[in-house]
């Protein structure tokens, strides 16, 4: 299993900001991070060899509406990627081909690297904190 990232928020679901978008992201919240982690899993067996959406529909089932924003979620969080391959769906077009990303690669996602410093070269200290070391000697 693989760590969890603040797409496992089930709050935090994309919509457009529609109402109907809205009422189906809220519709969504039991269900994203099932449906999240069968596809976490569906990569994770398929290895190097990859999976296109379409594949992704039909072995596991989850309609395209439904797979599409946790498939996008998962490459927002680093989790897979385009491999840069094609493979032909099952209408003879051509579909990008997504991988699953070693842990190396994925991206930092929330880690304090990322968060906004206001200008200090330390955020997690006061400006008036006196210097308290980490360890004794």
């Amino acid at each position: 299993m693989t760590e969890r990232t603040l797409i496992d928020r089930p709050d935090k679901l994309p919509h457009n900001r529609t109402d109907t978008s809205v009422a189906a992201a809220e519709s969504m919240k039991p269900h994203a991070g099932q449906q999240r982690e069968r596809i976490r899993e569906f990569f994770n067996d398929r290895g190097t060899f990859g999976v296109t959406r379409q594949e992704a529909e039909l072995a596991l089932g989850i309609p395209g509406n439904s797979l599409r924003p946790r498939w996008n979620e998962l490459v927002k969080a680093g989790e897979i990627k385009n491999s840069g391959t094609t493979r032909k769906t099952e209408s003879g077009r051509a579909a990008q081909v997504f991988v699953e990303c070693s842990p190396f690669q994925r991206r930092a996602v929330a880690s304090k690297a990322n968060w906004p410093t206001d200008g200090k070269s330390n955020p997690n200290k006061a400006d008036s904190a006196e210097f308290v070391p980490d360890f004794t000697i």
